[in-house]
């Protein structure tokens, strides 16, 4: 009962506002134009509605221009940093550009240099071409963005798929000189550009590694193979094979070569390898027997004195004693044999190729 009453009377008292506000709306008020001439006066009568209203339109365009003035300050602003990050980013895309052309460059001259290398060093007979061409590689570095983009346009959801559209290399190329207009296209020109120099780079490194892997291994056959000269100077006083004996008129068979020399002249290792003989051996005399990789030996006599031990690993030219005159021998020399796998052979290919 208390709430029905308490209804009544608001809704009364809203009508009452309601109605006083309709009369004090609706009061005029008068403004006289008097003009210093005689013409008419002008009477303007306004209701109180038409001055509010009035006054809230100026009062929005005020607020309103002072807002736009300020919004399009800062539009001005942000506009400005775009332009100049926009600046920034064009200026670094042709420092790239420009850095790339540089490596294409060097990279060329640089695979011309390897190729004239390797043929100066006979490292390869090979006729068939090292690097694969531009051409090749250009088509492969496509092939694997069309295969990536397919792979991203598959992950994207149903909305994004419909706004990204991947093109191949050629529509792209289309695009990026104006012949066609398209949108969200997958990738530029240069970014199979720069995969197919990528592509360069690797098949380059790969040929490097390969070259570097090579001239290790001859280093290692270098340096086991016996082409040191054995001795610091000197001249040969006999040869490898058959000759008449110097201590008669017997023929015999030399299995080294004699090399004379002062004693206590040094005495170098001919290669990388291990000291398995060392000391008094017969006619030898005091002399050093080395064991080499790939089945060589090398053997030294006629010592005056040894500068090794057995079991010690020397490298090429290394010294490892000098010139004497023990054992069966008619003066101070080094006779050096070579030896695979125990059987002499002749040392004179391996002397002068060193």
């Amino acid at each position: 009962m208390n709430f029905s009453r308490l209804k009544a009377r608001l809704q009364k008292k809203a009508i009452e506002v309601r109605k006083r506000i309709r009369e004090k709306g609706n009061e005029r008020i008068t403004f006289l134009v008097i003009p210093h001439n005689d013409k008419a006066i002008v009477n303007m009568q306004l209701s109180n509605y038409v001055i509010a209203l009035s006054i809230f339109a100026l009062v929005f365009i005020i607020v309103a221009s002072i807002l736009a003035v300020n919004m399009q300050s800062n539009i001005q602003g942000e506009a400005d940093q775009l332009q100049d990050r926009d600046r920034a980013f064009v200026n670094e895309r042709e420092l790239y550009v420009q850095k790339y052309h540089e490596v294409v460059v060097a990279q060329e001259i640089f695979k011309k240099q390897f190729l004239s290398m390797l043929k100066q060093a006979k490292l390869r007979d090979s006729e068939a071409a090292l690097f694969v061409s531009s051409d090749e590689l250009h088509d492969t570095a496509v092939q694997l963005l069309d295969v990536e983009g397919e792979e991203y346009v598959r992950s994207l959801s149903y909305k994004e798929n419909r706004t990204i559209k991947f093109l191949n290399f050629d529509t792209t190329v289309k695009i990026a000189q104006g012949e066609v207009q398209e949108e969200g296209f997958y990738f530029y020109p240069e970014v199979a550009l720069y995969r197919q120099l990528n592509l360069d780079l690797k098949q380059t490194n790969i040929a490097v590694a390969m070259l570097s892997q090579l001239l290790k291994e001859r280093e290692t056959v270098q340096k086991a193979l016996p082409y040191y000269w054995p001795l610091a100077g000197g001249h040969f006083t006999s040869f490898f094979g058959g000759r008449i004996s110097p201590f008669g008129s017997s023929q015999d068979y030399h299995t080294g070569v004699d090399i004379a020399n002062v004693t206590g002249t040094p005495i170098y290792a001919a290669a990388d390898g291990s000291v398995i003989r060392c000391g008094y051996s017969g006619g030898y005399g005091l002399s050093v027997e080395i064991s080499h990789p790939y089945g060589f030996q090398t053997l030294y006599g006629h010592m005056s004195s040894l500068l090794t031990t057995c079991g010690k690993y020397v490298r090429k030219g290394q010294q490892i004693g000098r010139v004497g005159q023990t054992g069966r021998a008619t003066g101070p020399h080094l006779h050096f044999e070579v030896r695979i796998l125990q059987h002499p052979i002749n040392p004179m290919p391996y002397l002068t190729s060193g």
